[in-house]
């Protein structure tokens, strides 16, 4: 007997399904029951006197059944088959040539493939880089279901994968950072040699003019006090303090220079070390 949705007189089947038909099928099979036992035993009566008599008691026994069991079969259209062999749906559909790269048979030899692919059986690659839309901002690659964006010298890709943007700075690492203290290190050693040398110009001609005033106070000394002129004394009041005041200079250029000598000595092997 063929089942399915009957509307007026159109009769609907369900996807895949050609006929329902409904089948006898005989059934045999052993079953449980409790079976009734008899069990005779004598006893006391009415008047004293013994008389038979009997009890009831049941046990497991076993018996064999038969009977007809209605089922309905569906029979698959072709192109489609049962998920299982009880099922009554058809909604499985048969492609001849398997779907490939992760394609789907949605329907008799028909494959839904999956993004990137194409083709009757999805075995064909799709170039999405000439299907005229943008999908990135500078070049496009295509390869096997798929694409890759590349960026020209100088850019880098973008945590999208479409958009190139300019590198960003690296951070300085502890070799760059040695380099530039080593070249500033160097600067200032040149810059203290070059100090050093005008120290030393400025003592020599300091201790030159200190000389030259010692020379004229020892040429003045020898004279009485007595015969010297009132400008005499005053030249010589005022040579004196020339000559405290260049001592007072050359005392600190030497104390000045001291220190540079002992800076550039520490300099040194520190730089020879970096380097």
């Amino acid at each position: 007997m063929s089942m399915g949705k009957e509307w007026g007189s159109l009769r609907v089947l369900d996807q895949g399904v050609c006929s329902k038909q409904t089948l006898v099928v005989p059934l045999r099979y052993n079953e449980s029951y409790s079976q009734p036992v008899y069990k005779p035993y004598l006893t006391l009566c009415s008047g004293r006197r013994v008389c038979s008599t009997y009890r009831t008691t049941y046990r497991v026994a076993w018996r064999e059944v038969r009977r007809e069991v209605r089922q309905t079969h569906a029979v698959c259209c072709q192109g489609w088959k049962k998920r299982h062999p009880g099922a009554l749906t058809c909604d499985e559909a048969i492609c001849a040539k398997p779907c490939q790269n992760g394609g789907v048979c949605v329907r008799p030899d028909q494959c839904e493939c999956a993004r990137g692919w194409g083709g009757k059986h999805c075995h064909v690659d799709v170039d999405e880089c000439r299907t005229g839309v943008t999908l990135c901002s500078h070049r496009c690659l295509n390869t096997a279901g798929s694409f890759t964006c590349g960026c020209p010298h100088g850019l880098v890709l973008g945590l999208d994968g479409r958009t190139c943007a300019e590198r960003a700075p690296e951070p300085p690492t502890s070799a760059s950072i040695l380099n530039v203290a080593v070249r500033e290190a160097g600067l200032d050693k040149r810059a203290l040699r070059r100090e050093i040398g005008e120290l030393r110009g400025r003592l020599e001609r300091l201790e030159q003019w200190a000389g030259q005033a010692g020379a004229w106070v020892r040429a003045v000394l020898p004279v009485p006090p007595e015969e010297l002129q009132p400008e005499q004394v005053a030249e010589l009041w005022g040579q004196g303090d020339r000559i405290e005041s260049l001592s007072d200079q050359v005392l600190l250029l030497e104390e000045r220079l001291g220190t540079c000598s002992c800076e550039d000595n520490s300099l040194g092997p520190g730089l020879k070390g970096r380097r």
